[in-house]
């Protein structure tokens, strides 16, 4: 197995996702352990890992920045949805 094989392996299953093989968690069948044998794949892995859960404490976007990125979508409720050009360009009407 590569790196890039074990990497694709390991982010699918931190992320939930069938990683194409048998096995459980991350480090089972599906990477063969090669995360245990690689140092560079088992730092890749810690650092997922941290990324992972830094993210899933940090807190989302404001309730305002929502709205407003939902009204141009045209998904949303927001009075001034502004136009897919505008968006294009780069320009918040929130």
């Amino acid at each position: 197995m590569t790196c890039a094989e074990c990497r694709a392996a390991m982010s699918a299953r931190l992320d939930g996702e069938d990683a194409g093989g048998p096995g459980g968690a991350v480090g089972a069948v599906g990477t063969n352990g090669h995360e245990h044998s690689c140092a560079d794949c088992a730092g890749w892995l810690a650092t997922a890992r941290r990324l992972r859960d830094f993210s899933a404490r940090a807190p989302g976007p404001s309730a305002e920045w929502s709205e407003g990125l939902l009204g141009r979508l045209g998904l949303g409720q927001a009075e001034d949805r502004g136009s897919a050009e505008d968006l294009d360009r780069g320009e918040d009407r929130a």
